[in-house]
């Protein structure tokens, strides 16, 4: 999420041309978000972050529904 920040943040300032950003080329305000894309599509599936998520998530729901079933209220 940081990289996208500074890819949004970099566009803007070449965008409007501010400062030392209106020379920088553009393939170094490009890089942040091809970096974002890598890692989204092919480090966080590598590692399996998506699936731990997903993974915790499901066991969240199922605490909360063993509570609701032990403390006797109705399901929702």
């Amino acid at each position: 999420m940081p990289l996208l920040v500074v890819g949004l943040l970099l566009a803007v300032l070449k965008y409007a041309e501010i400062g030392p950003f209106a020379k920088l080329s553009w393939l170094w305000v490009v890089l942040p978000f091809v970096l974002v894309v890598i890692w989204w599509e092919v480090v966080v599936p590598l590692l399996g972050l998506d699936k731990k998520k997903e993974h915790e998530d499901f066991e969240r729901e199922k605490k909360k529904r063993m509570e609701a079933n032990r403390s006797g209220r109705p399901k929702m």
